[in-house]
């Protein structure tokens, strides 16, 4: 599949995620949604396409931000002002290193939120979503572990057997977006919808 293949699928998953906006069961569950995969478009354009690996991570910060307050019952902007800050700070430096961490962080307090938020029975969202929340991070984290070890070699001075992992990135991370595209949609059966 080739970059530009891989890039239209994840435009197409944002494309999915915008027409569920009738039919999903909450507005705001969904704004966060598209509103994270419109960073994560931004995102692959600069990974996939400019093979930018600064801004590429910039970005896809804040798509894990969008995802953290997707979870939460009020939005933490402050969350959003500290990552812009560490984000500018880094681009500054021109270090993809302390982006990485920035990303890192980032992503490991989204599993937990989300965890948490899968868990709790009394959130805005039926289980199903939940659950698909749920998988679709854990694939992305996968995802991001191949991510890791694919460009290992760059600083470690590793064997290339390691570009193994390339593969197994894009394994992961298209059904992972594919999943989280839907995640908004509201399942329920259009008679139990109209009943609440």
């Amino acid at each position: 599949m080739t970059f530009y293949l891989k890039f239209a699928f994840v435009v197409i998953c944002f494309l999915i995620a915008l027409v569920t906006y009738k039919f999903c069961v909450s507005r705001r569950d969904w704004l966060w949604l598209v509103t994270g995969l419109g960073f994560t478009v931004g995102a692959d354009y600069f990974l996939v396409l400019e093979n930018n690996h600064l801004y590429g991570v910039a970005v896809f910060c804040f798509a894990h931000v969008c995802y953290i307050n997707r979870a939460r019952e009020k939005a933490s902007w402050i969350l959003f002002a500290v990552t812009a800050v560490l984000v500018t700070v880094a681009l500054f430096f021109a270090s993809v290193i302390a982006l990485a961490l920035v990303y890192a962080v980032l992503f490991c307090a989204n599993i937990f939120v989300n965890f948490r938020f899968f868990k709790d029975e009394k959130t805005r969202l039926p289980k199903r979503n939940r659950t698909l929340i749920l998988a679709g991070l854990i694939l992305f984290a996968l995802c991001d572990i191949n991510v890791l070890l694919f460009n290992l070699p760059n600083y470690i001075n590793a064997p290339q057997w390691f570009a193994m992992f390339f593969m197994l990135i894009w394994v992961f991370y298209l059904p992972s977006q594919a999943i989280l595209a839907v995640t908004a949609y509201d399942f329920r059966a259009p008679q139990d919808r109209l009943s609440t």
